[in-house]
């Protein structure tokens, strides 16, 4: 067996990292490993990119204190010496030397920041709970950090006095995003793009310029994809005054030479999860902030959340 991050993705040949120390009566060697797959850099995100191994890190715990580490560098499975006996075993990927990590709780509420992710090197992690008997493989599966939000097509339906009006596309992005994590999960206490576009370090994951024209003829049909950090927040906000609230995927235009945002309220976001937009179609003027859904009367497909493995299909929006 082998540990996995449940990604689907073609096989790349392993490497493998030795922390194992000389055997001696009463110890086992054992093996963890992930699957490593080659990354490409592209605009439109691959599955490759989302599951690649840079790094990674086995913990063992017994009774919540640490028996073993392993740092395994860029090594896609590692091999440690340890005790037989009921133990815990972690692997953490892409997320930068924890070796200072001495019990379970402190690892498992080590807090991750949303800057220390990348498009080919996302932090994951996993953990098992075994009676070690003797030596072998062991299979932890590993899952993101980051949720997935994606948006298909971006089509118009105007009337009217706004039949003929060509609306430009200026940039898709994200607000209200929460930027950090521990790996057991919780509550943020950092946000991005608080009430707006104002975490420019941040843009390689929330925020795509587009600068493209649309109208009732020429819909927009390329894939923007976003990796946002899990937001629990359940209060829905609409308050110029900041507070914790629900993630939005906001469309910035520009219509007859005016500034506006077509925002879409997201569900509460989990770890690994994907939330497909397949279309957002839109049939009236903007609103004036990018914290507030426009709201039109019209009926609106439900979000449906899937694992991040089968994907999230949320239909189409109309606004």
């Amino acid at each position: 067996m082998s540990i996995n991050s449940f990604i689907p993705a073609a096989l790349a040949a392993l490497t493998f990292f030795s922390c194992s120390k000389a055997p001696s009566e009463g110890t086992m060697d054992i093996t963890v490993s992930v699957r490593e797959d080659i990354p490409t850099r592209a605009t439109d995100v691959s599955a490759e990119d989302e599951s690649d191994v840079k790094d990674l890190q086995v913990f063992i715990f017994r009774d919540g204190k640490l028996e073993d580490y392993c740092d395994a560098g860029r090594a896609t499975s590692a091999t440690l010496t340890v005790t037989a006996g009921r133990k815990t075993v972690w692997a953490v990927v892409n997320a930068g030397s924890l070796s200072g990590i001495s019990d379970e709780s402190e690892l498992s509420g080590h807090v991750t920041r949303l800057s220390e992710n990348r498009r080919d090197a996302f932090v994951m992690s996993g953990s098992v709970t075994r009676n070690l008997t003797d030596g072998g493989t062991l299979e932890i599966p590993v899952r993101r950090l980051v949720s997935r939000v994606s948006v298909g097509k971006v089509t118009t339906g105007f009337r009217y006095a706004l039949a003929d009006a060509y609306l430009t596309l200026d940039a898709i992005w994200l607000v209200n995003v929460a930027a950090d994590a521990p790996f057991a999960g919780g509550t943020p206490s950092e946000w991005a793009n608080k009430l707006g576009h104002h975490d420019a370090g941040l843009d390689a994951l929330l925020y795509d310029p587009v600068h493209t024209v649309v109208n009732n003829k020429t819909p927009y049909a390329r894939e923007h994809v976003f990796y946002p950090y899990p937001n629990p927040t359940e209060t829905v906000s609409y308050d110029d005054s900041w507070c914790p609230r629900h993630t939005m995927l906001v469309l910035e235009v520009t219509l007859e030479e005016k500034k506006g945002y077509y925002s879409v309220e997201l569900p509460v976001l989990e770890r690994n999860k994907h939330y497909v937009i397949g279309e957002i179609h839109i049939t009236h003027r903007p609103g004036d902030n990018p914290y507030t859904p426009v709201k039109t009367g019209e009926a609106k497909v439900p979000i449906i959340v899937k694992e991040w493995e089968t994907g999230v299909d949320l239909g189409t929006i109309i606004i």
